[in-house]
């Protein structure tokens, strides 16, 4: 046995007798127990909080020659190498984030080698405080990256960070925090304020290292300094260079500059030139003078997404309603035939026979499709090829200047959406975009919409569109914080299907990324028997069978659950699951039961909570005949399965499912269970279990009797 520290402890004489005395629910370093104790005391901690490297491009990008110079980083590694801490805030489109991972560059990385740079999960809940044990040991040279836009930090939690920052500092490593002004509730001494990179350099940076020269160049500030470039004179000035100079202002984001640039790209450079010839090869008042400036304006608006066209297209005369809308519905429903589009442009608003008649009167709506920049395919389906990005663009516009029309916008959505509606089979896209527009959006709709979806009748497809939205959600930054809380919301109320999404989230994606806030939804979930506890049952199994730590966690969690809810119903079917001889993980248990005592203290222990509970009596019997069985087939050790089974026989009163087990029942008497009932007669009573009961009569009777057990006490050790 050794500490968390990694020091032997003591080991008993070989035939000293087991222990009689117990350290429940202990997870300090130190037990001091009274009276004569020879035994094994199992000390174990929570597993840490999940770290995952960080991205690639997200260290690339924090790197020559794509970084764009700011004060923020040397600022922030100035109070990284006083303090190992510091918080970098600022709103959305400051560049945060990658002057965090520039920050831990800047002070991390040596002669030898870059450093090793994680994301650190904040997962644990809004009234929690991280503890020193899930935090992760001090290791030289590792760099950690906390997101706090993505949940609420308390002032304990601060202070906890900060504590665990000074001890990172001490061995040679270093956090960093992000997030809004609003966000940090620690001492506002590690606070540094996110200094905006300027978008034209950070545009012209990738363009550069992509070998995107040439657009590059269209974002000169100063033409003459292409033409003066090095020690002649080019002989040939490139007379693009400059002409998009005041595209890009100071107020763009730096993630917006690099979309920009991304779209910059895909323009060919002999198009732009021939532009460009066309408007300074002949007099302002001849047709190739303005061909060529329309074709440079054309250019423009494809870059930053139509903003003039769209302005001109929504607020112009006679676009409020029948090409607004025809416009709308093209762009939530692009790749779909023009059929559809045209009749969810006409289930806007109220069903009046007027309404329709107008959209059937005048141009034919072909023409006002394409009068409004949606191209038609030659299927006959919208499309805006010709204008790449325009659909998402126009839904974000719409939202922003049709305030008014905001909640009979969702009302339309709900409406062609629903089961039957004219745009069922589009929702996903539908939703996708709703996500889209919410990152930006005031009066989000997107969580709105998913509240629809979910309580009228919803099938299966319709249930996994709505898993997969929220859980992307929860993957974005802006509506992260949304996205945990929603979650939460669903859980424990009784509605079947979202807390079938619910379950379904934390079984995928989610859960795997978030596992303590995973494991706190499953347990409300699990307070109802219905098909979206199978759900989390299944993802708490899958859960402790994919690693060490997964497995430490959840049977950890189980305990704290039967400590701190005894009547709750969620321990004892999560202990069900997990010792539900259909799974693997029960194999693991066993294996573990017979080499660590603690692990036999958690069988025995949740054997005696779920006996309690006449909710899962018929469950609970039906896990004792799958062990007996499970022992009769050789697929269980015999003496190990039989061994936990007497302990909790002789620790507690038999009742519901183990008298059944143990005495019989008509419709249960195979082989299996008459030898399970016979090995557990032949079998004497142990001595060190001591029943969480006060007046357990087997307290008494238990000191007289020899002991022929190896477990180890009942106590309930944090894993």
């Amino acid at each position: 046995m050794t500490t968390p520290d990694g020091h032997d402890l003591p080991q008993p004489p070989a035939n000293s007798p087991p222990p009689g005395q117990s350290a429940a629910g202990n997870t300090g370093t130190t037990v001091q127990i009274g009276g004569s104790n020879t035994g094994n005391i199992n000390i174990t901690q929570r597993p840490k909080l999940p770290i995952t490297p960080i991205p690639r491009g997200d260290r690339e990008a924090a790197l020559e020659p794509l970084w764009a110079h700011t004060p923020t980083p040397q600022r922030a590694a100035n109070l990284l190498a006083a303090h190992g801490l510091a918080v970098i805030v600022g709103e959305r489109g400051t560049g945060r984030r990658t002057s965090a991972v520039r920050t831990l560059h800047t002070h991390l990385s040596t002669p030898a080698g870059p450093p090793q740079l994680f994301d650190l999960a904040a997962d644990w809940e809004e009234d929690e405080v991280p503890e020193r044990e899930i935090l992760p040991e001090p290791i030289a040279g590792h760099g950690y990256l906390i997101d706090a836009t993505s949940r609420h930090l308390t002032e304990n939690a601060a202070r906890a960070l900060m504590t665990w920052a000074q001890e990172l500092h001490d061995a040679g490593s270093c956090l960093v925090i992000t997030g809004n002004q609003r966000d940090w509730r620690g001492e506002t001494r590690f606070e540094i304020g996110a200094v905006r990179p300027h978008a034209v350099q950070v545009a012209r940076n990738h363009l550069a290292h992509a070998g995107s020269d040439a657009q590059a160049g269209w974002l000169q500030p100063d033409p003459q300094r292409a033409a003066t470039r090095g020690l002649l004179r080019q002989a040939a000035p490139d007379r693009t260079a400059g002409v998009l100079s005041d595209l890009l202002t100071r107020s763009v984001s730096p993630s917006d500059a690099v979309a920009i640039a991304g779209r910059l790209r895909n323009i060919d450079p002999e198009r732009m030139a021939s532009a460009v010839e066309r408007r300074d090869k002949n007099p302002p008042s001849s047709q190739e003078h303005e061909q060529g400036i329309r074709e440079i304006r054309r250019i423009r608006e494809e870059v930053l997404l139509w903003t003039n066209f769209l302005e001109q297209t929504l607020t112009g005369t006679g676009t409020r309603g029948q090409d607004r809308m025809m416009l709308l519905a093209a762009a939530y429903l692009e790749g779909a035939p023009l059929e559809l589009c045209i009749k969810a442009a006409t289930a806007f608003g109220s069903r009046d026979e007027s309404l329709a008649r107008r959209y059937r009167e005048g141009r034919s709506p072909r023409r006002r499709l394409s009068d409004v920049g949606v191209d038609i395919t030659t299927n006959d389906t919208a499309a805006f090829h010709t204008r790449p990005g325009l659909a998402l663009s126009a839904i974000r516009m719409d939202w922003h200047h049709w305030a008014d029309e905001r909640t009979e916008t969702r009302q339309w959505l709900a409406r062609i959406t629903a089961p039957n509606g004219v745009a069922e089979a589009w929702t996903e896209q539908i939703g996708s975009r709703l996500l889209e527009l919410s990152i930006t959006a005031v009066e989000s709709p997107f969580f709105t919409i998913l509240d629809t979806w979910t309580s009228t009748s919803a099938g299966e497809e319709r249930l996994r569109i709505v898993t997969e939205l929220i859980t992307r959600a929860a993957e974005t930054e802006e509506l992260a914080r949304d996205a945990h809380k929603q979650l939460l919301d669903w859980a424990p109320k009784p509605h079947a299907h979202r807390r079938k999404v619910v379950a379904q989230a934390c079984a995928g994606r989610y859960g795997t990324r978030w596992p303590h806030m995973a494991l706190v939804r499953l347990r409300h979930i699990l307070a109802i028997d219905d098909e979206a506890t199978r759900i989390a049952a299944t993802a708490l199994t899958n859960h402790a069978a994919q690693s060490t730590d997964g497995f430490r966690r959840v049977v950890e969690t189980i305990e704290t659950w039967f400590e701190r809810y005894p009547t709750h119903l969620a321990g004892s079917r999560a202990f069900l699951a997990l010792t539900d001889p259909a799974h693997s993980v029960l194999n693991t248990l066993m294996s573990a039961a017979q080499a660590t005592p603690a692990i036999r203290d958690f069988l025995i222990n949740g054997w005696m909570q779920t006996l309690r509970q006449p909710d899962v009596r018929d469950h609970a019997h039906q896990i004792l005949l799958g062990w007996a069985r499970a022992a009769h087939e050789g697929r269980l050790d015999r003496t190990a399965t039989f061994g936990i089974l007497t302990d909790v026989r002789n620790a507690h009163t038999p009742l519901d499912a183990m008298s059944r087990f143990l005495y019989g029942s008509p419709d249960q008497d195979d082989h299996a269970l008459i030898e399970a009932r016979l090995a557990l007669a032949n079998l004497r009573a142990c001595n060190h279990t001591q029943c969480s009961e006060l007046r357990c009569p087997l307290k008494e009777a238990a000191e007289s009797l020899p002991d022929t057990s190896a477990a180890g006490g009942t106590g309930e050790p944090r894993l």
